[in-house]
């Protein structure tokens, strides 16, 4: 519970920020009717982590319905957003509809799915993931500063290099198959090289992604939320974009 807490704590500070974000290119999506879609979907997943408890609850089979639940929500969300914007006779319904269709996914749904990793893989396995982020940020940074010269995509991020992209998914990978290897996690050495490069090398690409759209309305931080680091989106950017590999990677080694 206390996870679902953090997360559902994460969905709704970074919302807020994403539609701070949104006010910078004069977009007006319903504000109110995507909270309302981060809510149902945080009290669905209280819901699940509920149900996972009792005895009965196989959490792995009654996942499958649940997602079902989960697109056909999507599904709804979006026409509402449709009808709502017709009933509004706003000048910029498109990007709108749009705005609040993607922060619906990319904030509510993606960020969401932890908490299903969470319970599909554990505390320990999921703790796992959470150190091989941080070490990817690490050697990225580490060895970006002090031995990167050539920028990998100086457009969009102008600090990032090479050496510190390729030197987080080295770290990343090496730190999870070390843990495969003497057994601390349950998984074979093919299965954490797969992790290794979710958590080592897509979630760079998370950041990259946040940074092309502050870029675009040309700011720093989404927030300033957490002194010295930004804010909920600068922070969980990455999660938010492996999460569903993440599951689905749980999913099937589980």
């Amino acid at each position: 519970y206390l996870f679902t807490s953090l997360i559902a704590a994460i969905i709704i500070l970074g919302t807020i920020e994403y539609n701070n974000l949104l006010k910078k290119k004069s977009a007006t999506p319903s504000f109110g009717l995507l909270l309302i879609g981060q809510l149902l979907l945080i009290i669905g997943s209280y819901s699940f982590t509920y149900c996972s408890n009792l005895s009965q609850f196989n959490i792995k089979t009654h996942f499958v319905e649940y997602s079902d639940a989960l697109f056909w929500f999507f599904i709804l969300f979006t026409i509402v957003s449709m009808v709502y914007e017709v009933l509004r006779k706003k000048n910029t319904p498109l990007l709108n509809i749009s705005s609040n269709v993607f922060g619906f996914v990319w904030i509510g749904l993606f960020i969401n799915f932890l908490v299903y990793v969470r319970l599909l893989a554990g505390a320990q396995l999921t703790l796992v993931m959470f150190f091989s982020l941080w070490i990817c940020d690490t050697f990225a940074f580490f060895f970006g500063k002090n031995f990167g010269k050539r920028k990998i995509m100086p457009e969009i991020s102008p600090n990032k290099t090479v050496v510190g992209t390729l030197s987080g998914l080295i770290g990343s990978m090496i730190f999870i198959m070390i843990l495969a290897h003497f057994s601390i996690i349950n998984l074979s050495l093919i299965s954490a090289l797969i992790l290794g490069l979710i958590t080592g090398g897509v979630s760079q690409f998370g950041d990259f992604f946040e940074s092309l759209l502050k870029r675009e309305v040309n700011i720093k931080d989404t927030s300033n939320i957490l002194s010295g680091h930004g804010g909920i989106l600068d922070r969980f950017d990455s999660l938010a974009i492996i999460s569903p590999l993440l599951l689905l990677f749980v999913y099937i080694v589980r």
